[in-house]
């Protein structure tokens, strides 16, 4: 994942000077890189890399780029993850998904939620969300667990709600943000639980091979799986950036769009950056609140 962001300028609506609030790019961080690409676990668990720390220090965010390339990036295991992530420890909205095509390095092709995309994604691979729960309920400490022989094959030992006893908060920030241990801790065993280290069989369609003997449960992310897994809506989200249009136009351009959020583009449909939409209707609305009466009611 990587991120531009951008300035939009003011526009007189109304008689008042209405400042159009840009969203905030989160940019690209270790942690976003190595869950793309790392081949197992052991990358993610490395805490000399320092990913997380980047993540949760850098603040909020509105939204990340998610670059597809030709379709041959990321896997639906690690956008899952990824997602998930940026939305708890930096509070991410929206993902852009940017493809590389002969043309263009980075055109627009959909802005959708993250919680959208993480059940769209839940729903079609419900093993995400079943290592997902795995993966934080490990997060939780519990009673001595018995000897791994005494536990049936694939068996957990569950933490004990009501003797639990933590000195830390596990939880962190108001969005459901982690420490940076417990991140790395919850990334690893994510991804751990979705490999084999054998070939999965002969229905491979599901899985796709990375280095030389790893097997991780996901498929490559393409434009034509985002147009299986989501709404129409958001793949029309973009307005052109009309460079040497008035700032009124542009700003119209913008409100005739339906999401919170609007991907400026230019030639070829190229991703420029993104604006918050939201902000500007509250903006709107609060000038009009402050419009005097009319004599005649």
């Amino acid at each position: 994942m990587g991120a531009l962001g951008g300035r939009i300028t003011k526009l007189s609506v109304f008689k008042v000077e209405l400042e159009l609030t840009p969203a905030t790019a989160a940019s690209s961080t270790p942690l976003l890189d190595d869950i793309r690409t790392a081949t197992n676990s052991a990358v993610i668990n490395d805490s000399s890399r320092m990913m997380l720390e980047q993540v949760q220090s850098a603040g909020a965010a509105d939204f990340a780029v998610v670059e597809l390339g030709t379709g041959r990036e990321w896997i639906t295991s690690r956008l899952f993850i990824a997602a998930t992530m940026m939305e708890r420890m930096r509070g991410v909205q929206v993902c852009v998904f940017v493809e590389r095509t002969q043309l263009s390095e980075r055109r627009f092709v959909a802005v959708a939620s993250v919680q959208q995309m993480r059940w769209a994604l839940a729903r079609r691979y419900p093993w995400l969300e079943a290592a997902w729960a795995c993966a934080y309920v490990s997060l939780f400490p519990g009673p001595t667990p018995p000897p791994a022989e005494a536990l049936p094959r694939g068996a957990k030992w569950l933490p004990e709600p009501t003797h639990m006893n933590v000195q830390q908060p596990i939880i962190t920030s108001d969005s459901g943000g982690l420490g940076p241990s417990q991140a790395r801790w919850l990334v690893s065993h994510f991804i751990d639980s979705l490999q084999l280290l054998e070939s999965p069989g002969p229905n491979k369609t599901e899985w796709t091979k990375l280095g030389e003997k790893t097997w991780e449960r996901g498929t490559y992310v393409t434009r034509e799986l985002l147009e299986s897994l989501l709404p129409q809506h958001v793949f029309a989200n973009w307005s052109n950036a009309l460079r040497d249009s008035s700032r009124a136009q542009r700003t119209r351009a913008v409100l005739r769009r339906a999401g919170d959020f609007v991907a400026l583009v230019e030639d070829e449909r190229e991703f420029l950056r993104l604006a918050n939409r939201r902000v500007l209707l509250e903006d709107i609305a609060a000038s009009l609140g402050e419009e005097p009466e009319s004599p005649n009611g």
